[in-house]
Order: C-alpha cells, then sequence, then structure tokens
C-alpha cells in the first residue's frame, strides 16, 4: 500500500500539470472561433506596409495568413521581447505603427517564441486593445 501511494504521488503532479496545458495552436480561440477561412500569403512576392514595419523593427516573419475574408491577418513572428514584460518601450511603438500601416483593422500575432497569441484591435478613441492566448509548442 505504501509502495503505490508513493506511485501515486509521483504521477498525480504530472497529470495535473498535463491537464493545464495550453491548447495547441489550431485548437486556440484565434482559429475556432476569431478568424475562419485562412489562406497563407507567398512572403516571397508579399508587399504590404505591414511588413516594411516588421521588418523595420527586427521582427522576423515566420508566415502571415489572412482570413475573414482578407479582412484579418495572422502575422506569425518571433518577437525579441516578451509581450507581456517590461517592454512597452518597444511594443507601444510597434502597434501604434501596425495601426496606420493596417488601416486601423485588428489582426493578431503569433509569437512562436513565447508561445502567445496576441490579439490586438484599437478603440474608437485611438488606444490599443490587447488580448492574449497561450499555446502549447509542437514536439
Amino acid at each position: 500500500m505504501a509502495r503505490f501511494l508513493s506511485l501515486l504521488l509521483l504521477v498525480l503532479p504530472g497529470l495535473a500539470a498535463a491537464a493545464q496545458l495550453p491548447p495547441a495552436l489550431e485548437n486556440t480561440e484565434l482559429y475556432s472561433k476569431v478568424a475562419s477561412d485562412c489562406h497563407d500569403v507567398d512572403l516571397a512576392s508579399w508587399k504590404h506596409p505591414t511588413r516594411a514595419v516588421l521588418e523595420s523593427n527586427k521582427v522576423p516573419i515566420e508566415r502571415v495568413e489572412l482570413c475573414n475574408g482578407g479582412r484579418y491577418p495572422i502575422f506569425h513572428v518571433q518577437f525579441p521581447y516578451d509581450p507581456q514584460g517590461q517592454t512597452r518601450d518597444f511594443f507601444a511603438p510597434l502597434y501604434e505603427q501596425m495601426r496606420k500601416a493596417n488601416g486601423k483593422w485588428p489582426y493578431a500575432f503569433v509569437d512562436s517564441n513565447d508561445a502567445q497569441v496576441l490579439y490586438i484591435s484599437y478603440r474608437d478613441n485611438g488606444t490599443t486593445a490587447m488580448d492574449y492566448e497561450f499555446y502549447t509548442l509542437p514536439q
């Protein structure tokens, strides 16, 4: 009985941690509720003001998808900093530049460095509205 209890105490924390893992990217709200009818853009020929913004801020672009009738871009990127960290000096100007470049339309970032989805939209007064969702990186 003591052996069984010891084994149970070793296994339970791992099961609890596994139960709390964030969803895989394809199971996030981004792909289950927010975006539909997504298609990849050809990065070799893609020209858009948002690309210039990301490149000028040294944000590597891995992939870009256009969703919801081409009106909702998803930028798969590698941010140099944690978007939820103390990095307002980097992100506040980036969001403002993206607002102008994307015509004030909402969009999402998928940051593969921190395994998080950032939902970005803009209020009528011009302030940035953000929401975050973590996802599990593929193994």
